[in-house]
């Protein structure tokens, strides 16, 4: 019964740090780091598992101890990349010296090889298997089989080698699969819930952000105006007659117009501000510790590149679109931080009110 229990608090281990590590994992996704330094920390912190597991492992005789410290080299190779999976091998080669120096643990460098080589073989092999579990699987089954035979080298008495390698075997192969399952499941998940959160603040068209986004980034930008004493610029763009190209040339060839002057807002924009789509055809640009007169050049820049663009709908059709822009620049044209998007709006609608085609402040 205690090998039971012991192997059962490995599997309960496996379980509670497999959450803990795909938390710091996915909390660090969006942060731009070296891949080198990426893999390095994912495979020290299987080494750590590993570590952790042999530290709660079932101690056989005084030198060998049984857990499942394969499972992290086995996590790391089916779901993070092999150069992890190296790492994980590495780490908890070494840490197996901790638990003292025999001949128990200079054959864990025997078994770590055979173990991580035999992964290799079976990833190798099954590379257009879709399915983890299933790939996982063998992955156990050859674990179980390589630590049997090892435990056979080191355990010459029959009547303890017997059992306990039955119970391994079932406990190995359960805390193997509810591992891999629990890896996947967990990836998934946080996959769909980037996904979801991406796409409740990304506009699906243009690829920019969203009414909502715009809400969050302009109220830290009052924030850090207020806090920084800097100049804020807003534009608020508008594609002129609009519902005409629409009902002229078709809305698929309208949300080509959309994406295009999307780029190109883009492009003007990319190191000093941010663009947003508010809705249809609106538009509005975010410009941090941006002052009047390079907000005004960066307006007329975008208006112009606009205007002469040719929007090449077809083959043999091209079409020319203008824009309006409304800019207020703190503390230039206003100094009423909170009132900023109402004057902006008031602007553009002066912008089309004469004449359209223009920047109005």
């Amino acid at each position: 019964m205690a090998i039971i229990e012991d192997l059962f608090i490995n599997v309960c281990i496996v379980t509670t740090l497999v959450f803990v590590y795909m938390k710091i994992r996915w909390g660090h996704a969006d942060k731009k780091k070296n891949i080198r330094v990426s893999y390095l920390i994912d495979g020290l912190l299987g080494g750590i598992l590993g570590l952790i597991l042999m530290e709660f492992s079932i101690r056989v005789t005084d030198e060998t101890i049984v857990d499942l410290r394969y499972i992290p080299i086995l996590l790391m190779l089916l779901f993070v990349g092999k150069q992890p999976a190296f790492i994980t091998t590495f780490s908890i080669t070494l840490f197996r010296f901790l638990f003292g120096f025999n001949l128990s643990s200079y054959t864990a460098i025997f078994f770590n090889v055979t173990i991580i080589i035999g992964f290799l073989i079976i990833d190798n092999l099954k590379k257009k298997e879709e399915d983890f579990l299933v790939k996982g699987m063998y992955m156990v089954v050859y674990s179980n089989i390589v630590i049997v035979f090892f435990l056979f080298y080191l355990i010459r008495d029959i009547s303890v080698l017997i059992p306990l390698s039955i119970i391994y075997f079932i406990v190995s192969t359960i805390g193997g699969f509810i591992s891999i399952f629990l890896m996947r499941y967990l990836r998934t998940s946080e996959y769909l819930y980037k996904k979801y959160e991406s796409e409740s603040t990304i506009d699906f068209l243009t690829g920019l952000k969203n009414v909502r986004n715009f809400e969050d980034l302009w109220n830290y930008s009052i924030k850090m105006t207020k806090q920084k004493e800097i100049p804020l610029s807003l534009l608020m763009l508008d594609i002129d007659h609009f519902k005409n190209i629409n009902d002229t040339y078709g809305h698929g060839n309208g949300d080509f117009v959309l994406m295009e002057i999307s780029r190109i807002m883009e492009e003007a924009t990319s190191e000093i501000g941010t663009v947003f789509r508010k809705g249809g055809e609106e538009f509005a640009i975010i410009l941090p510790g941006v002052a009047k007169n390079q907000a005004l050049d960066i307006a007329e820049k975008i208006r112009v590149t606009v205007e002469r663009h040719q929007f090449s709908i077809d083959k043999n059709t091209r079409i020319m679109v203008t824009i309006s822009i409304g800019l207020i620049s703190y503390p230039e044209t206003t100094t009423e931080l909170d009132l900023m998007v109402e004057d902006a709006d008031a602007a553009l609608y002066l912008a089309k009110d004469s004449g359209r085609n223009q920047v109005a402040f």
